[in-house]
């Protein structure tokens, strides 16, 4: 029977909407509110123009929303008033959440025009703060907190008796102390775990920066406040530019930003570097480590271990520009604070193996305009010979280059002024090529057409080289037929000071040999920050541990030999200090500090202080000592003429201080003093107190106290005759030894 209307059974017809499975349709296609209004930010602070002002103002507006992600003029929404008036804010979708979050962090603050600030947020946060009860439905103006004055982050250059400052790192502990010469330092403060890893002064002495897994802290003023937190999580290395604007850190492990953290923004992640703003403490940008050159795996298959350059980031004299090498390609320099990348391309330079700043700004001789130098270097590659060039920035013209033949290396060594800079080159000394020898190229910035002077006197490999701070000397090490890879037993060394010849006039003459001084262990030079002295050490050495002090201005009678040069070289002491593993100059070059850190070796760790002509002022051994680090100061306020009148009257300045000396330490010999004066009237009250406990047990037993009572008559009989009692306290040495464990 064919079907019809009759015959159908009850409810037998198409099923209930109820019974229908709509579980793939809504999974594939329900709307969900939550991520969709995720893509929405609202952004107010905006100017209230009138309707036929509103197309300009998004099209102006939505290229400052593109810089941070992907919107168009149609996902723009600006409500206007009953007057056709906008009403000063606007509803903006984005392609994705995550350029929506973008947006909150980069554009959040940041001005529109001159008298317009935008306020950038998610149009989530509406319902997510009101749910949360943050929001007040009654207005109420917010509270501003009374002014309060901050502390001096330079106090510590205002000390009367112009002593300088040191941090020690120990066991887990890390303290800052006043340098008190001979005597035991001055403890300021002293934090246990105040660091992780190790502590850093910035260039100018302002911060003391501590490391931790979060990010880098930095510390300062009277009483050691946390002046800045900058959050650059498991951070390895720090670098300051040279006048504490900015900060470089890096961690070797890239860095991971969640969603919501308040300071980075998702352009730091999978990144290494952050370049800081110091005074805001915001990332003005991130970077990648570069893939470092050479062989990823050995011989055996196992992994290359590859020490990273640093720092990677290095800054003009002036901080206007850091700029940061590819190796082998190019050089991009970046113009601060917006680090936007100089004339929006890289320098592209075939080869290029280093690169320096010169540390002051230079002053070439015929060049008025403003400019900065670096020095930078090229291998031979193909014909082509090795080069070294000197560049303006920012022009970007070279300005003066010279070729090299037969080059193994090349070293650049700016003169602290910007008046040299010193290209130590190193070439095979034989056909075997297995040694090597080395030339000085020296660059004379200041004079015109940037002369280059040859110093190839040398006939053994230079393993250091250092220039006089503001000064035109240098000393250099040498080492014959030195390895090219490092051995057990380091090879013998020679120690050889430099200095031009007199001239005529205000010119500089050509730089001539002093003296050598051979067989020597010697690896390391470390000049006064002031000039004039210097220490030549061995350190990191098993079979030497020598210091050795020179004055190159010796004041004592000049040699024959040496009567037209510009200086008068003086051996002055040898000191010794086993297992020394660093040493530093004092920021005033008066005293010199060898340390033996727990992070190279664990023999008789601790430091030596030293006056500059190398006398022993006072020795520390400290269990698990790791760092000792001097204060750095500011450069003087004093102007050329003030000090040439400070050095003139010296000897008058002198007296005086030899007299604050001999005064302080009368003061502390009286401390010494009256601390065992007090001692010994707490040891006789003491005595007088048994005495009498001692008679009234005799009493109280019924026991003679004949004897006591004579005593005290005798005391009495000498109170009234005004006898005095004088007790002399002489201590004596009766031996001393000295014993020297090797």
């Amino acid at each position: 029977m064919s079907p019809s209307f009759d015959n159908l059974t009850e409810d037998r017809g198409s099923e209930s909407e109820e019974e229908l499975d709509f579980s793939d349709l809504r999974q594939n296609y329900e709307v969900r509110m939550e991520e969709g209004l995720d893509t929405f930010v609202i952004i107010d602070g905006l100017p209230k123009v009138p309707q036929e002002s509103k197309q300009k103002l998004v099209k102006f507006l939505l290229r400052k929303l593109n810089s941070v992600g992907k919107t168009k003029e149609d996902a723009i929404f600006m409500p206007l008033g009953e007057n056709n008036v906008s009403e000063g804010f606007a509803f903006v979708e984005y392609a994705t959440p995550k350029q929506a979050v973008e947006a909150t962090k980069k554009l959040h603050g940041t001005p529109l025009d001159k008298k317009h600030t935008l306020a950038v947020n998610k149009l989530t946060d509406i319902d997510r703060y009101g749910r949360e009860g943050r929001v007040d439905d009654e207005y109420h103006p917010p509270r501003l907190d009374e002014f309060t004055e901050r502390e001096h982050l330079r106090w510590w250059l205002g000390d009367p008796n112009g002593r300088d400052q040191f941090a020690m790192h120990r066991a887990e502990s890390v303290g800052v102390f006043w340098n008190k010469k001979k005597d035991n330092p001055e403890m300021i403060i002293d934090r246990h775990s105040w660091t992780e890893m190790f502590v850093q002064w910035s260039p100018l002495g302002t911060y003391l920066a501590t490391m931790h897994a979060r990010g880098v802290q930095l510390w300062g003023g009277p009483t050691w406040q946390r002046i800045h937190r900058i959050p650059h999580p498991v951070c390895n290395l720090i670098d300051f530019s040279p006048g504490e604007k900015y900060l470089t850190t890096w961690s070797f492990k890239p860095i991971e930003v969640a969603e919501d953290d308040p300071v980075l923004s998702m352009d730091e992640d999978g990144k290494n570097y952050i370049i800081w703003d110091v005074a805001t403490g915001k990332p003005l940008r991130s970077f990648q480590t570069h893939d470092l050159p050479g062989p990823t795996e050995d011989e055996n298959g196992q992994p290359v271990k590859k020490k990273i350059p640093w720092p990677a980031f290095k800054w003009s004299a002036d901080e206007k520009y850091v700029a940061r090498m590819l190796d082998g390609q190019s050089i991009s320099v970046y113009e601060l604070p917006k680090m936007v990348l100089l004339d929006k391309t890289s320098i592209k330079i075939e080869g290029i193996r280093d690169f320096e700043w010169s540390p002051a700004t230079p002053q070439r001789e015929g060049v008025k305009s403003y400019e900065q130098l670096f020095c930078f270097w090229t291998p031979e590659i193909g014909s082509n010979p090795a080069k070294v060039g000197l560049m303006s920035i920012p022009s970007k013209e070279v300005v003066r280059t010279r070729n090299l033949f037969s080059v193994i290396d090349a070293k650049l060594h700016w003169q602290s002024q910007a008046n040299y800079v010193c290209v130590k080159v190193d070439r095979h000394s034989s056909k075997s090529k297995k040694s090597l020898a080395t030339n000085l190229e020296i660059f004379r910035v200041r004079e015109k057409g940037v002369p280059v002077e040859v110093v190839d006197l040398i006939k053994d490999t230079v393993i250091n080289f250092a220039w006089e701070p503001k000064g035109d000397r240098f000393v250099l090490i040498t080492a014959a037929e030195a390895p090219l890879v490092p051995t057990a037993v380091p090879p013998k060394t020679s120690v050889s000071f430099f200095c031009p010849e007199k001239t005529k006039g205000a010119s500089v003459g050509n730089f001539k040999h002093i003296r050598t001084i051979d067989r020597k262990n010697s690896n390391t030079i470390y000049w006064s920050p002031k000039g004039r002295f210097v220490v030549v050490a061995t350190l990191l050495s098993q079979q030497s541990s020598d210091l050795d002090f020179w004055d190159l201005d010796y004041e004592g009678e000049k040699p024959e030999a040496d009567k037209d040069l510009t200086a008068n070289l003086q051996h002055m002491n040898t000191a010794d200090h086993y297992g020394v593993t660093e040493i530093e100059w004092d920021p005033t070059g008066r005293y010199v500090a060898s340390s033996a850190s727990v992070w190279k070796h664990a023999m008789e760790n601790g430091y030596h202080l030293y006056d500059f002509k190398g006398d022993l002022l006072r020795e520390e051994h400290i269990d698990k000592f790791k760092q000792f680090a001097w204060r750095p100061r500011p450069p003087t306020l004093l102007s050329r003429d003030e000090q040439k009148q400070i050095r003139k009257n010296l000897r008058e300045y002198s007296k005086d201080f030899d007299e604050q000396d001999r005064i302080e330490e009368d003061k502390e010999r009286g401390a010494v003093v009256e601390e065992r004066r007090r001692l010994l009237s707490e040891w006789l009250a003491w005595r007088e107190r048994e005495r009498e406990e001692l008679a009234e047990e005799r009493r109280e037993l019924g026991l003679d106290a004949d004897e006591e009572e004579e005593r005290g008559e005798d005391r009495k009989t000498e109170e009234e005759g005004g006898a005095k009692v004088v007790e002399e306290i002489v201590e004596e040495v009766l031996d001393e030894t000295e014993e020297i464990v090797s």
